[in-house]
């Protein structure tokens, strides 16, 4: 009996932190973390620091799980059948509805560059890792067609895109009137016709 007690009580927890996630991922998106303390965050949307470091570990670790949320979003409402760089641009257009969420990315993306291992680095490891070999297994049929002295600098278009989508969407924090949608769509279009 006891052992359904507990996997109830593991039932209730995982909810809260979900419930909890959702919470912080509305706020933080519109606000970003811009700095702020976990306490902060945790008073933001009416939850106990101690309640946000026994769910999330650290404030590294809740604004990559906040992260890992919007890319959720992201995909569930991302149309089927379309190209990563497709993805790319159309993930870009949502994101510019969000600043906070795109200052939230630029500061763990900065984060995960530090000197030891944490949820952001291991995160931004494994999220490009994957979209690396996405992009390429995407554009292998295309770089397979070109002539084998064109082939080496065709794959660099892949850490190219990577490069764009994230460098551009820095750019649009500092300058709103770049169009960071458009921009992709054009370097889209440039790497079917090279």
């Amino acid at each position: 009996m006891a052992a359904v007690g507990a996997r109830g009580q593991y039932a209730k927890g995982v909810e809260r932190k979900r419930q909890i996630l959702a919470q912080a991922y509305e706020t933080l998106r519109v606000t970003g973390a811009s700095g702020a303390s976990l306490r902060a965050i945790g008073e933001s949307i009416g939850v106990s620091h101690g309640m946000l470091t026994h769910y999330f570990g650290s404030r590294e670790g809740l604004l990559v799980a906040v992260i890992r949320e919007h890319d959720r979003v992201n995909d569930e409402r991302m149309p089927a059948g379309v190209s990563l760089v497709q993805r790319m641009r159309l993930s870009a257009e949502f994101n510019v509805q969000f600043p906070g969420m795109v200052s939230l990315f630029t500061e763990m993306l900065a984060k995960s560059v530090e000197v030891g291992d944490g949820p952001a680095r291991d995160f931004f490891t494994a999220r490009f890792a994957r979209a690396r070999v996405e992009l390429a297994a995407e554009l292998g049929g295309q770089l397979a067609a070109l002539p084998e002295d064109r082939r080496a600098d065709a794959a660099m278009l892949v850490d190219l895109i990577m490069a764009a989508s994230d460098g551009l969407q820095v750019r649009w924090l500092l300058d709103p009137s770049v169009d960071v949608a458009a921009t992709l769509a054009l370097l889209q279009h440039l790497g079917h016709n090279g």
